[in-house]
């Protein structure tokens, strides 16, 4: 059987099937993990390894840097501070650092790393594996383990280290969460749903110390980002066996195989991580310390400007105008991008928006490019299309005969329904979450503002408890939403299949806005496997969407964040932007070090 080429490091995402089986892992549970994410992050990137249609093609790591690694150089032009110490807020105390039995444990893992990892672009890297194999039909995955990976006690990083965790995962008895993650495996669902399949069933096998394979239930080229991902992080079998549950609750409790080892917590106060000497890359790690300080997110910009911490990101939207007017603050300022869109979401099953024109109207009436200026305050930038710039399916077109802005003259759409001349409107409920940072709210304000001046629509404002607005949103009970999408992995598969496809059931459905072409359309797109044919179809499909206004898209989302100038590093993406620790990407400490000022 010939197998399309798959190149797991710059083109996993293009395999459609399998895609789409990876979001079924990564929605296998309740996804609250984006909070988490935003102050996760994992190790040092280096170059991969595939192996493409029959062929291998196995791109070495750089050369292994030793145990004992010499002391880190500063770029051209700069001087290193002696004490190289960056320090870091963060919302929680911790649960664990044991993110092999609990994801949402909001420790550091900066002190663990997987085989793989993510870096700045959202591809796969080698992280504790220098390498990789698959097979011809693309369901066995063996991983080349560093000879050089080892814990932070010193003990070396085995196969069997993964093979132990992972079974730990699938597990049914070990109460682990997220376990449907690793369903992928061969017999991994049996074992974990106690459909007859036991741990020695298991499509996991240590070949020798350092060479793990891995069998699937089937082809799946996706595999590599699933290995990427912080779920799929080991625990050092020794400390489980000696702690249990405890595993993971203090710093001497805890060993782990990231770039930073867990030498201090306070509980509920912070911790400390401190350089692991014995990880593979260590003489690239210029950070020495890492400390942590627990506070409320409403307390960081004081913090820092009580120079008491370094570094905070994904600020207060109420800050940012005094911060950008301050000649010393308003240097400091960095803006990120969130990787999703907000947008509007009429719900046809209710009136109006049963009527075409009345949605039609609303794409017509809202004014993007003032609110992204005066109420996100330059927070956003202007969006048409469903899925953000910097991912692979980002559709440029503006498709103005849909999104101009009117003004007032926008209700001539109206013409020719029980609405013409902005009258007789029922009564009309915008709901968000009541989670959502103050700019977002502020902007649904200005939305119903101007939808009211120019439509006449008198728009009553709910913002609710989280669970139980999305709760009604999937259930089809919602008139209209105003909420956002932050992707869970670069594809449009995640934004045009699966907020928008219509088949997809009452519980878990975001849109009821059906049109059959579009259906045809991204569905046909999921078993493309030319690349450019594929993107086509989403463009079509975003057509449509648009024309219709299934979904009114806004503005694709910034948050910002504050750096000393002594703190430098900051990873960029290939388009030159920074990409602090956030969403897909999460390891910015990799790169970043002080200088001397």
């Amino acid at each position: 059987m010939s197998r399309t080429t798959i190149d797991p490091v710059t083109e996993w995402w293009k395999d459609p099937d399998q895609v789409a089986r990876f979001k079924e892992r990564m929605s296998a549970t309740p996804l609250s993990r984006r909070t988490a994410l935003a102050v996760l992050a994992a190790a040092a990137a280096s170059a991969a390894a595939v192996a493409c249609a029959g062929k291998k093609e196995e791109a070495k790591a750089p050369a292994p840097t030793g145990a004992s690694p010499a002391a880190a150089v500063a770029p051209p032009g700069e001087k290193l501070a002696k004490n190289q110490v960056l320090r870091l807020p963060t919302t929680d105390e911790p649960a664990t650092f044991d993110y092999n039995f609990n994801l949402y444990g909001m420790g550091s893992p900066y002190v663990n790393e997987g085989l793989l990892k993510f870096d700045p672009d959202m591809k796969p890297v080698p992280g504790l594996a220098e390498r990789y194999t698959v097979n011809d039909r693309g369901d066995v995955y063996t991983f080349y383990i560093r000879k050089d990976a080892k814990w932070s006690n010193g003990d070396p990083v085995t196969a069997q280290d993964f093979v132990f965790s992972w079974t730990r995962r699938l597990d049914p008895t070990s109460g682990a969460n997220y376990a449907a993650f690793l369903h992928d495996i061969k017999n991994g669902a049996s074992f974990n749903t106690k459909k007859g399949a036991t741990a020695a069933d298991l499509g996991l096998k240590a070949i020798d110390d350092k060479t793990l394979e891995v069998t699937l239930e089937q082809p799946a080229g996706y595999f590599p980002a699933l290995a990427a991902y912080i779920a799929a992080f080991p625990a050092h079998p020794p400390s489980v066996q000696k702690w249990g549950e405890k595993y993971g609750t203090d710093a001497d409790k805890f060993v782990g195989a990231g770039p930073f080892k867990l030498t201090k917590w306070e509980h509920n106060k912070g911790f400390e991580l401190t350089k692991n000497e014995h990880y593979y890359n260590a003489a690239n790690i210029k950070l020495e310390r890492v400390v942590y300080t627990i506070a409320k997110r409403d307390q960081w910009v004081s913090a820092y400007e009580n120079n008491e911490i370094d570094y905070a990101s994904n600020l207060n939207f109420g800050d940012l105008k005094r911060l950008q007017a301050d000649p010393k603050l308003g240097k400091e300022i960095f803006k990120f991008d969130q990787v999703g869109a907000w947008y509007l979401l009429p719900n046809p099953r209710f009136k109006p928006f049963d009527n075409i024109k009345v949605r039609q109207a609303m794409a017509h009436a809202i004014d993007r490019e003032k609110l992204v200026k005066d109420v996100l305050q330059g927070l956003g930038k202007v969006a048409y299309t469903p899925n953000p710039e910097g991912t692979p399916h980002f559709n440029p077109n503006k498709y103005e005969q849909y999104t101009r802005y009117e003004g007032k003259d926008a209700v001539k759409y109206l013409q020719g329904t029980e609405y013409e001349g902005g009258k007789n409107w029922p009564k009309i409920t915008m709901s968000m979450r009541n989670n959502e940072a103050d700019a977002h709210k502020s902007a649904q304000a200005a939305i119903a503002q101007m939808l009211k001046e120019n439509l006449g629509m008198n728009i009553d404002l709910e913002q609710g408890d989280p669970q139980a607005v999305y709760k009604e949103m999937w259930n089809g009970n919602k008139q209209l939403m105003w909420l956002r999408w932050y992707n869970d992995y670069p594809d449009a598969n995640n934004v045009n299949y699966e907020t928008f496809y219509s088949k997809i059931p009452a519980g878990s459905r975001r849109s009821w806005w059906e049109n059959e072409e579009y259906d045809r359309l991204v569905l046909q797109a999921k078993g493309e496997k030319d690349p450019e044919k594929r993107k086509q179809l989403y463009i079509q499909s975003d057509e449509i969407l648009v024309r219709e206004a299934g979904a009114i898209f806004v503005y694709y989302p910034l948050a910002y964040g504050l750096m000393k100038p002594y703190v430098k590093g900051m990873p960029k993406n290939s388009r030159g932007d920074l990409v602090p620790d956030w969403n897909i990407f999460i390891r910015m400490l990799d790169t970043m070090y002080i200088v001397e000022g």
